[in-house]
């Protein structure tokens, strides 16, 4: 079986997306299958190290189908490149269609409409079978009369035309079931995590940010609850003098960070508060490692309960607790104080108890923490996940 997959965005280094992505690809090129990521253009937060128009990595081939350096502001010039992109990808899967040596199957992982219709006519004319990945609700971000109707046409008219659909949560394949032709269509494919990644030493000596709680993920908006983590650090604080807070995401837009950095100055334990800015895929498991403890003050919004973040199956990878916050399908997973520390969202007196109990209990907390990554270990191994893909593919056309 080949495997072509179109999506847009940093790769192969770049946030959450790119690193699930690149986990159950790279599980299926580990199942010797034949799997190029078509990246449609570079994202406005390329990573430096997404420097290569095309190459390989992870058994991955992947390759741009429109490449710049600089961000691109002109509305004219995005449209010009985005139909351009679509014009080079789709040359890209005719070739490969001509020259495959195995039944060609098509994964559309970018979600807006115009964008997946090109491939929904390549699909057709090669008879290529064709699938699409949903990780969070489509209505987020869908005000107005104009969207609401691409909405209605993507859920009538575009889901339908899938031969299969996978899903990060049982709450998206409850949602989506009304839309696909049937049930047995969709895939709950979990969060997904290359285990080998995590398989870093913690360092013993001092660093720079002593000893500390980390948290990784939007340094931008509020969705994963950084002003309530914040608020219960400095509570927790009130208990500890000699554990810090790491806070590891992109910064550098200073206007979307400043609700954040509002929190950040305001807070009297400031001088305890670090911000590493962007760091990259690589770097990543080194500093969640070295961590105490990892911290995910998720609140209960609507993006919670249909995705599932993918940094948690990170954290957990790591073997150290986790504090987390009861949403979404947290618990259909884990257990309080068995298998993590689980204190009720949007509540920081209640999320710093849990740090104060897992930084005040180390043994406790390394057994809860081992227990986690078992956990992910059975249910977020990408290996795992990679041949339930794969048998989804193999079987569903």
């Amino acid at each position: 079986m080949q495997v072509i997959a179109i999506t847009s965005g940093s790769y192969p280094f770049g946030g959450a997306a790119t690193n699930r992505h690149l986990s159950y690809l790279n599980g299926l090129a580990n199942l010797n299958l034949d799997v190029k990521l078509i990246v449609l253009q570079p994202d406005n937060n390329q990573s430096d190290l997404s420097n290569k128009q095309k190459g390989t990595f992870g058994g991955i081939q992947f390759e741009y189908a429109a490449w710049y350096i600089q961000p691109i502001s002109s509305f004219i010039l995005k449209i010009f490149y985005r139909i351009k992109a679509h014009i080079k990808a789709i040359q890209i899967i005719k070739k490969e269609f001509a020259s495959r040596k195995s039944e060609l199957k098509l994964i559309v992982l970018i979600t807006k409409p115009f964008d997946i219709l090109p491939y929904f006519f390549i699909s057709r004319k090669y008879k290529i079978s064709i699938y699409h990945e949903r990780t969070e609700f489509p209505f987020l971000g869908m005000e107005g009369f104009l969207k609401k109707a691409l909405l209605s046409i993507y859920l009538k008219y575009i889901i339908p035309k899938f031969n299969g659909l996978y899903v990060i949560s049982n709450a998206l394949v409850d949602y989506f079931d009304k839309y696909v032709k049937a049930k047995e269509r969709i895939l709950h494919l979990p969060m997904t995590v290359e285990f080998e990644r995590f398989n870093v030493d913690k360092k013993n000596e001092s660093n720079t940010f002593g000893k500390y709680i980390a948290y990784c993920g939007s340094m931008y908006s509020d969705k994963d609850g950084v002003p309530d983590l914040i608020e219960a650090f400095n509570i927790f604080c009130k208990n500890n003098s000699d554990t810090n807070l790491l806070l590891i995401g992109d910064n550098k837009d200073k206007i979307k960070f400043s609700k954040i950095n509002d929190c950040i100055i305001s807070s009297p334990y400031r001088l305890r508060i670090f911000c590493t800015g962007w760091v990259d895929r690589d770097q990543m498991p080194e500093y969640l490692i070295n961590a105490v403890v990892l911290a995910l003050a998720r609140p209960d919004n609507i993006q919670a309960k249909g995705g599932f973040p993918t940094k948690l199956g990170e954290y957990l990878a790591t073997g150290n607790p986790v504090v987390i916050t009861d949403v979404g399908e947290h618990t259909d997973y884990l257990t309080d104080e068995v298998s993590a520390y689980i204190s009720q969202p949007g509540d920081p007196i209640s999320f710093a108890k849990k740090l104060l109990k897992a930084i005040n209990n180390p043994i406790e907390a390394k057994k809860i923490g081992e227990e986690g990554r078992k956990v992910a270990l059975n249910h977020f191994n990408s290996k795992i996940q990679a041949e339930k893909l794969f048998n989804f593919l193999n079987h569903i056309n």
